[in-house]
């Protein structure tokens, strides 16, 4: 009996067998975790004049706990926007729109077995708005003039894609849109957009991303 003719289909059917098993493992064998994360974004305001309103930046940490499907989650931030009033007004000079937010919201996701885990956001949130007011506190000694905020609630959308890069972080890409209250700063209800990147770390252990580097 010929050996080599019976050992070369054997192999063969083992190699097989082995591809077929490792493409149905899982890419992640998902536990339970909390996790946090960092995003900056472009803001780009809707329905003004981009000659007096420029595009801002938003920066922003969220908190999260990844319950496969859905991930509820806390995110506070802070937005910057320059304002150019010189047009207007010599006197006026250039100015900085800025913002205080506190979000609640959840974050829905698919898990799969590739390394790109796409998902949405959506998320409440409470603004606190300053644009050159300010206002005089004083202490035991001494008194000073301080930025003045005005609170106007809101909601955000947003969505993007983990992109897995180790076996704990995930680097984010994706769009967004806000949407701000009249409240007590804005004339009217404003919007804008908002692209974004960012990254997120998995507290968990690093064996739960079995075919990660």
């Amino acid at each position: 009996m010929n050996t080599r003719a019976l050992i070369g289909p054997a192999c063969m059917l083992w190699i097989l067998q082995s591809t077929a098993v490792s493409a149905e493992e899982p890419a992640r064998d998902h536990v339970h975790h909390t996790e946090l994360g960092m995003n900056l974004g472009v803001m780009i305001w809707n329905d003004v004049d981009r000659d007096i309103v420029r595009p801002g930046a938003t920066l922003s940490a969220r908190l999260g706990y990844d319950l496969e499907y859905v991930v509820p989650q806390l995110e506070f931030g802070l937005r910057w926007s320059g304002v150019d009033l010189e047009s207007l007004n010599a006197t006026l000079g250039r100015n900085t729109l800025r913002s205080i937010f506190f979000a609640l919201g959840a974050r829905f996701q698919v898990p799969n077995k590739s390394r790109i885990t796409p998902y949405a956001d959506a998320l409440f949130d409470m603004n606190w708005w300053n644009f050159r007011e300010t206002t005089i506190a004083c202490g035991v000694w001494y008194c000073d003039s301080v930025n003045t905020y005005r609170f106007s609630p809101g909601f955000r959308g947003r969505l993007g894609m983990l992109i897995g890069v180790a076996k704990l972080v995930d680097i984010e890409v994706g769009f967004g849109a806000g949407f701000s209250f009249q409240g007590d700063f804005f004339e009217r209800n404003r919007s804008w957009l908002e692209p974004f990147v960012g990254f997120t770390y998995s507290f968990r252990s690093p064996e739960a991303y079995s075919l990660r580097p």
